[in-house]
């Protein structure tokens, strides 16, 4: 399979949140029934972050003007990096990645240990403490794998969202930060070639990364330890099985006191016995 991309083109993007209600129906993901779940924030954006069952959302960062308001949309998902710190982080094997660059959880293998939860540079994972499982997009895979396009990117009105080969891809971005800068927008920006090895989201960011809410040049920390600790972790197994393994050995031949009460005599009689 080859190497595909998603790419969200913010310029292009309403906010319709046609994207979020088609990853809910597909991947049959559950929304609160009641507006008491939903807290006032003078903010059009809803959900206000991601969820365990909410795996995209569109993130409204308004910018007031002298007249109107910046509309900064940023598509808020998985980037299915290629130095993926969720897989990393895992300690089971239970992040992937698929051929075509998709970063998956294995839900079956999943412990609900939440290294990928604190990893993540994006904060995407999240843990769902009912099920003690962690969950993110996973890219359609379903979908991908049999040819077709994302949930989200099958509903999207205005062109925003496109999914190809990932190398067609990166040559559609740059080509639309050319004409917005054409067009005035000089800080626009493209991202997701280089970051983290190379991203399977790339976006075209209108007025700049910053504007967007996105991280310039995203590092890995927490699991640069963790990656330390786990050859340790290894070791620390291998050396409790050594260890064991000579108490049993050490214990062969041993020989423990068979007690016995004589009533008549009053007396408690020890006889060694070899077990």
């Amino acid at each position: 399979m080859a190497e595909t991309a998603i790419l969200y083109d913010s310029s292009k993007c309403t906010a319709c949140k046609g994207c979020q209600v088609a990853c809910k129906q597909w991947n049959q993901l559950p929304s609160p029934l009641t507006n008491d779940e939903y807290a006032y924030t003078e903010s059009f954006q809803a959900p206000l972050d991601l969820a365990p069952n909410t795996w995209l959302i569109i993130n409204f960062r308004e910018e007031d003007k002298e007249i109107g308001i910046d509309w900064n949309f940023m598509r808020n998902s998985c980037f299915h990096c290629t130095e993926a710190a969720c897989e990393m982080a895992c300690p089971v094997g239970a992040i992937s990645h698929k051929d075509n660059g998709a970063v998956v959880i294995d839900q079956e293998k999943c412990i609900g240990c939440r290294y990928c939860v604190a990893a993540c540079p994006f904060s995407v994972p999240r843990w769902d403490e009912a099920k003690n499982k962690t969950f993110k997009c996973w890219q359609c895979f379903d979908r991908t794998s049999a040819e077709r396009q994302p949930s989200c990117v099958s509903t999207c009105p205005t062109g925003a969202l496109e999914y190809g080969d990932r190398a067609d891809m990166l040559g559609i971005a740059r080509e639309r930060v050319d004409q917005l800068k054409a067009a005035g927008y000089n800080k626009a920006e493209m991202y997701g070639e280089k970051e983290l090895g190379g991203l399977h989201t790339i976006v075209v960011a209108q007025r700049g990364l910053e504007a967007h809410g996105l991280i310039r040049d995203p590092k890995i920390g927490i699991t640069d330890f963790w990656q330390f600790l786990k050859p340790l972790g290894g070791l620390g197994i291998a050396a409790t099985t050594a260890g064991l393994g000579f108490s049993y050995l050490m214990a062969l031949g041993y020989k423990r006191g068979e007690y016995s009460y004589d009533e008549k005599t009053d007396t408690l009689n020890v006889k060694e016995v070899e077990k």
